[in-house]
């Protein structure tokens, strides 16, 4: 039976039979103890899992009965980011704790064709889109208990209800052309860099650009940090602003479906193509994905075995996967023009005849690491050679109306190395903002949004990432090329970072470099 995941706000405002049935599973999901792998707290678990802060924030107790060590390794703390396996181990989570609750809700008498929903909160079509669905805020059920799908520690942005900026939910990674991150992940690709298996390696490790956004910023958006205290203590974040707490907001299954939904959506355009590597398709090698059924069985995937969502074992398919339309500024120069990803060099290797592109060139870098806090701006001076040559190859573009030049170079900025403790701030990158200008009137110099969701975890010199941090890439190819047409000294840019609102607004980071990149055949 393939079953047919809706977009919550379509089933109608306040409570409805899909909602009313996911609140009743939870609640029995969280009935069962820590060490039952059909629970609550060990599904959230899987995804990630601290220790001291799940006992801080009243998640479980000092004494509470944990699972054995073992069970513990093979299950928990699993979740891909700043991985090319983001999406497919996402993938068959969902497709885990969908068939547990589905499972909860047959037993409790409710219908065996119930699917998760999603929250398409960009949606431009629907007044509410961007809201918080109603039934996420009430305090009660329609039968006056307690709701499970309402949770403390969901802060957002201070307004009630919780509404989601506009700018925070833009759609951009689906013009990417590339699955896969490039050399240097310049550019990061749609899905993410090429890497094995990916909960914290010992290495700064880089955002695919639908991980970027919308996926992080709505971590941010969503889980926040408590009005007038501190963001840079995790003790005032939201469960939505840390990937060890996460998955224990019910929201965040929602979420997790709609960017499922968008990677379904990026497929429909038939330029795009998943990768085509057995490192991918059947890693990775290194340790396996599983996942736990409601029979207590193991059920062990690789990316190839979540590729048609409407087979066995997933069986679903979204109600709408429909492109949407962009309201781009600029129309972006998304050829493949020297988009050599990783996996272009993994068929090199195998085919000795293939060109390769050149590999992206470092034209400018700041002179030292940069610490934002509120709003900041950073120099960084380009190289005057390689900006020269820039300027010939955007003078060539401006002036090829017929299309027979060839497209100029792309340019990239890269935040490297980025360490704070602020998981749940978010920050508008500018470019060459003029003097005394408010950036929200200079839409067309905005590079995009940083989320630090994640920050934490990798910025901790005793965890898994041994303190490397991480990185974001942003093109800036539009901005760039605009500067030059309008005759800007192109010597130097000037980076402004500007929080997103103002409970994060004493939010601090941390930048190792900023750095500018150039990728032209």
């Amino acid at each position: 039976m393939t079953r047919v995941r809706q977009d919550v706000w379509g089933l109608g405002a306040g409570w409805n039979d899909t909602l009313l049935w996911y609140a009743r599973a939870i609640r029995t999901l969280q009935s069962r103890p820590l060490t039952s792998s059909t629970s609550w707290k060990f599904l959230a678990a899987m995804h990630g899992i601290h220790p001291v802060v799940w006992r801080e924030f009243g998640v479980t107790t000092e004494n509470e009965s944990m699972p054995s060590a073992a069970i513990q390794r093979r299950f928990w703390s699993q979740c891909q980011h700043q991985s090319w396996y983001f999406l497919p181990w996402h993938r068959g989570y969902l497709a885990a704790f969908e068939e547990i609750v589905r499972d909860a809700i047959v037993s409790a008498g409710g219908p065996d064709d119930w699917a998760l929903p999603y929250w398409n909160y960009s949606d431009a079509t629907q007044p509410t889109a961007r809201t918080l669905p109603d039934a996420f805020a009430a305090r009660t059920l329609p039968d006056g208990t307690a709701n499970p799908l309402r949770v403390d520690r969901r802060f957002g942005s201070g307004t009630s209800p919780l509404q989601i900026d506009p700018r925070l939910v833009a759609l951009d990674a689906l013009q990417d052309t590339e699955f896969e991150g490039g050399e240097d992940d310049i550019p990061p690709g749609f899905g993410g860099p090429v890497t094995l298996f990916h909960h914290g390696p010992e290495s700064q490790t880089t955002n695919g650009s639908l991980e970027s956004l919308p996926h992080n910023v709505l971590h941010g958006a969503i889980g926040g940090s408590a009005p007038g205290r501190n963001p840079n203590d995790w003790r005032n974040l939201g469960l939505m602003s840390m990937p060890m707490t996460a998955a224990l907001d019910p929201i965040f299954w929602l979420h997790h479906a709609n960017i499922d939904r968008l990677w379904s959506v990026w497929l429909r355009d038939t330029r795009h193509k998943n990768p085509d590597q057995v490192s991918w398709l059947d890693g990775p090698t290194d340790r396996s994905f599983v996942m736990p059924r409601s029979d207590q069985s193991e059920w062990t995937f690789t990316a190839r075995d979540v590729l048609d969502t409407t087979a066995p074992p997933l069986e679903y398919r979204y109600e709408d996967e429909t492109p949407p339309v962009v309201d781009r500024r600029v129309v972006r120069r998304m050829s493949r023009l020297g988009a050599r990803s990783a996996g272009d060099r993994m068929r090199e290797s195998e085919d000795a005849t293939v060109s390769p592109h050149q590999p992206p060139e470092l034209i400018g870098a700041s002179d030292g690491s940069v610490r934002v806090s509120g709003d900041t701006s950073a120099a960084v001076r380009l190289d005057a050679p390689a900006t020269q040559q820039l300027r010939r190859t955007l003078t060539r573009a401006a002036a090829a109306d017929a299309g027979t030049v060839a497209e100029p170079a792309r340019v990239f900025l890269k935040l490297e190395g980025m360490r704070g403790t602020a998981d749940a701030a978010i920050y508008h990158v500018y470019i060459n903002l003029p003097p005394d200008a408010d950036p929200v009137d200079h839409g067309d110099q905005r590079a995009g949004v940083v989320s630090l969701f994640g920050i934490s975890a990798a910025s901790d010199p005793d965890g898994p990432n041994a303190g490397s941090g991480i990185n974001q890439v942003f093109e800036i190819t539009d901005i760039v090329d605009g500067l030059h047409l309008s005759g800007a000294d192109l010597a130097g840019l000037d980076v402004r970072f500007v929080p997103a609102n103002s409970s994060v607004a004493a939010a601090n980071f941390s930048i190792a470099r900023l750095s500018v990149f150039k990728l032209e055949r």
